[in-house]
């Protein structure tokens, strides 16, 4: 290779990467555009609807969801509907797994995490509490010994659904109205702590028109806890 030929490929090289960088740089930018105009139609959503749009807000509740990231709470909505204190919001944690080659080079790749939280405010307070869905291990422990400390007695919740408490005996609060209601599968898995009840599932907070029916669901869920149905 001539020199002419060597100092043409290196600009050609120089160029193409100077094209990627700026590319990059493009998509970042049109990224936090998109997400900028995202938050500002959500607080537009709030300003119409009476409720308060928060950024990065403190919660109560980081404890219960996965990956437990204190920073991870985007943005928050809080509102009344159905005569209580309610919110929504979006959550989002990072995980991290590095893994080695058979060249003993090692590899790291990231994968992130969003969910949609979902929260009401009881006007009394309860004992720490949870309901949701068994998974094959615990299946699996069931059909092998028999019934936990928490099952309710009936046969098909118990085995669809788990009750997790503090102490044996207040999976009583899961009364049977609200049993038939998780069985009519028209109410989400949740948790409760003092006051706090939540519910989570994966995704992002796009559509305004879902705030009602991501909190109908867990009012519900609410208003069976207290009446102690």
């Amino acid at each position: 290779m001539d020199r002419a030929t060597t100092v043409f490929w290196l600009g050609g090289c120089a160029g193409l990467a100077l094209l990627l960088g700026a590319g990059l740089i493009a998509l970042v930018v049109l990224a936090h555009r998109r997400e900028r105009e995202r938050r500002d139609s959500w607080r537009r959503w709030a300003a119409q609807h009476g409720w308060t749009f928060t950024e990065n807000p403190q919660v109560g509740w980081i404890d219960r969801v996965p990956g437990r990231s204190r920073r991870g709470v985007r943005f928050a909505l809080t509102g009344t509907m159905h005569g209580r204190p309610v919110g929504v919001a979006e959550y989002a944690y990072t995980e991290t797994h590095t893994s080695t080659g058979a060249d003993g080079n090692q590899t790291t790749h990231s994968q992130t995490h969003t969910y949609v939280v979902s929260f009401v405010w009881l006007r009394r307070s309860l004992p720490a509490l949870a309901v949701g869905p068994r998974r094959a291990f615990s299946r699996l422990g069931r059909a092998l010994f028999g019934s936990d400390a928490y099952a309710t007695g009936n046969p098909e919740f118990d085995r669809q659904w788990k009750v997790g408490a503090a102490t044996p005996g207040q999976q009583a609060l899961v009364g049977p109205a609200l049993v038939a209601a998780h069985l009519a599968a028209a109410v989400p898995a949740w948790s409760v702590r003092g006051s706090e009840l939540i519910t989570y599932r994966p995704g992002r907070l796009d559509d305004p028109a879902l705030v009602w029916s991501l909190v109908t669901p867990l009012s519900t869920v609410a208003d069976l806890l207290e009446q102690g149905r």
